[in-house]
């Protein structure tokens, strides 16, 4: 597929308390089962981080932000800047069931005119497991020299294609949108892990 996978992980863990991308699922770290989802489908992975050297044993393309301390819309910008491709999957690095299955569809959901091809499940658009053409980056970049830090900001700005999650059910639909930000979360993935 045309397209570069861009991961998102330069946020602080707060409230996991340390660096969630490290904690593991079945043995395996999440930072791993993401990038191993995108690099078996893409043919360029892209780790936007503010920590690049605890990830150095990944061998993918490492980043930084271009403009910092504006949260994951930061990471986004860094991510289009860099990518040498037009189109862009980009992922959080604490989403343990993304599937293949669902990047395939939401790349191949793009047309020609869609700056961004974004999924919504239970009602909410997830801008931060969505496609976003190179188109995005003059956007992005007016928000955050706005200090409109919100991923959605932009989205006045560019034509949005969503995707409601009926669309997404054959490939495990809200599923693969599960995200992990505090140790009940990770908690909640250990148990899908052992349901599936």
């Amino acid at each position: 597929m045309d397209a570069a996978g861009i991961i998102l992980a330069g946020g602080k863990s707060s409230r996991f308390k340390e660096n969630k991308a490290m904690a593991k699922i079945a043995s395996r770290r999440l930072i791993d089962r993401v990038v191993d989802v995108l690099s078996s489908n893409l043919p360029h992975v892209i780790l936007v981080t503010n920590m690049p050297e605890q990830y150095k044993a990944l061998g993918v393309e490492m980043i930084m932000d271009i403009i910092p301390g504006k949260g994951p819309l930061s990471g986004i910008h860094a991510g289009l800047v860099s990518s040498p491709f037009d189109l862009n999957f980009i992922a959080p690095c604490d989403m343990p069931f993304i599937s293949a299955d669902i990047v395939r569809c939401l790349v191949e959901r793009a047309a020609v005119g869609d700056d961004a091809v974004v999924p919504v499940i239970d009602g909410y658009p997830e801008p931060l497991a969505a496609v976003y053409r190179k188109t995005c980056i003059k956007p992005v970049e007016n928000s955050l020299l706005a200090d409109r830090y919100s991923v959605k900001s932009f989205y006045s700005l560019i034509t949005v294609k969503f995707i409601q999650e009926s669309e997404l059910l054959e490939f495990g639909g809200g599923r693969n949108f599960f995200n992990i930000n505090t140790r009940d979360d990770l908690q909640k993935a250990l148990n899908m892990e052992q349901e599936q």
